[in-house]
C-alpha cells in the first residue's frame, strides 16, 4: 500500500491573528502588516501579501475594522479556509521621516553656502516663517532649493521640493530677510557733480548690499570716470552715480568730418557744449559760422553726415 505525503504548510490550516496595533511604511497596507500568519511558509506568504487598505499619511494613525478587512478579502480563493482570530480593531501608524524646523533652516543655509562663490559676497539669512515640522515617507530623501529671486540675492524666500526614492514627496516655503555683505567702494570725502574720480577718492567699505543696484568693487571699474551727482563722504558708488567723461569740452577747438558715402571733407569748429563718446552736440563751424549738429567720434573730433 503507498502512502501519501504532504508538505507541512499544506496539512495545517492557516490562522491569521490581528494586532491591535500594526506599524507600516509603505503606501499601502497588506495583511502581513496588521495580522501574524501561521504557520510560516509558502501559503502564508501568499496570503500576507494581499492588499487590504491605504495606509495613512506618513506619521499619522488609521483604524481599521477586522470584519471590514475579512469582508474585503471574502472573494479571494487564497483565504478560502483561513481561521480568523484576534483584535476586533486593528491602529495601524505609518512611519515617517520626521523633519524639524531647524533641519528645514539648516537646508536654506547650505543652499546659501555652496553659492557663496557665485555670489561673490557673504550672505545672512534670518528666517521669519518656516514650518514647524515636515513629515514625508521614509526612504530615501533629496532635495531642490529655489529662491524667489532667480539671483539668490534680494530673495525673500525659498522654496524646498523633496522627494523620497525619486519621486516627488513634499514641499515648503522658507520665508525671512536676506542680506548680504561685501567690502564695496564708498566716497572717502563728499564728491561733487561733475568731479572726476581718483583713486584717493575712493575707501572700501564693508557693508550690507539691501536696496543697492550695481555697487563697485575695484577701483580700476571707475577711477577716470565723472560724478553724474554729489555722493557724500562714506556713501556707496553705484553704477547711477557716474557717467564717461566728456571727450570734448564746450568751447574746445575741434575737427568737424562731413560725409556723404565714399566723400569726406573736414573743417575746423568749436564746440558749443560738452560731449561724451556718441553723443550729439552743437559745433559752431569756423568756416561758415553755421552751427551744425555733430556726433562725437573722440576726443577733438566730431562728424556730420550731408
Amino acid at each position: 500500500m503507498a502512502w501519501l505525503t504532504f508538505a507541512p504548510d499544506a496539512l495545517a490550516q492557516i490562522s491569521v491573528n490581528f494586532q491591535a496595533n500594526a506599524s507600516v511604511a509603505e503606501a499601502r497596507i497588506v495583511l502581513a502588516d496588521i495580522a501574524v500568519i501561521k504557520p510560516a511558509g509558502s501559503a502564508a506568504d501568499t496570503i500576507g501579501k494581499l492588499p487590504v487598505a491605504a495606509a495613512p499619511a506618513p506619521g499619522k494613525t488609521k483604524q481599521l475594522s477586522t470584519v471590514s478587512v475579512i469582508s474585503s478579502l471574502r472573494n479571494r480563493p487564497e483565504v478560502a479556509e483561513v481561521d480568523w482570530q484576534g483584535s476586533p480593531t486593528i491602529t495601524v501608524e505609518r512611519k515617517g521621516n520626521h523633519i524639524s524646523q531647524e533641519q528645514i533652516q539648516q537646508i536654506v543655509a547650505a543652499y546659501l553656502q555652496e553659492n557663496s562663490a557665485k555670489l561673490k559676497s557673504e550672505v545672512q539669512f534670518t528666517a521669519t516663517r518656516t514650518p514647524e515640522q515636515l513629515i514625508l515617507p521614509t526612504g530615501q530623501l533629496r532635495w531642490k532649493v529655489t529662491p524667489s529671486n532667480p539671483d539668490i540675492l534680494g530673495s525673500s524666500s525659498f522654496s524646498i521640493f523633496f522627494t523620497v526614492d525619486g519621486k516627488p514627496a513634499g514641499n515648503c516655503v522658507v520665508r525671512g530677510k536676506l542680506d548680504s555683505f561685501a567690502e564695496i567702494l564708498t566716497a572717502a570725502r563728499t564728491l561733487h557733480k561733475g568731479d572726476v574720480i581718483k583713486e584717493e577718492h575712493l575707501a572700501l567699505k564693508r557693508q550690507s548690499l539691501a536696496g543697492l543696484e550695481d555697487p563697485f568693487i575695484h577701483p580700476e571699474q571707475i577711477v577716470d570716470m565723472q560724478l553724474a551727482r554729489t555722493v557724500n563722504a562714506g556713501k556707496p558708488l553705484t553704477l547711477k552715480d557716474i557717467i564717461a567723461p566728456a571727450l570734448i569740452k564746450n568751447g574746445e577747438m575741434v575737427k568737424i568730418y562731413a560725409r556723404k558715402g565714399s566723400l569726406e571733407l573736414s573743417t575746423g569748429g568749436i564746440a558749443q557744449a560738452d560731449g561724451r563718446l556718441g553723443e550729439t552736440i552743437k559745433v559752431k563751424n569756423i568756416s561758415s559760422s553755421k552751427l551744425v549738429h555733430c556726433r562725437v567720434d573722440g576726443p577733438g573730433i566730431v562728424s556730420v553726415n550731408f
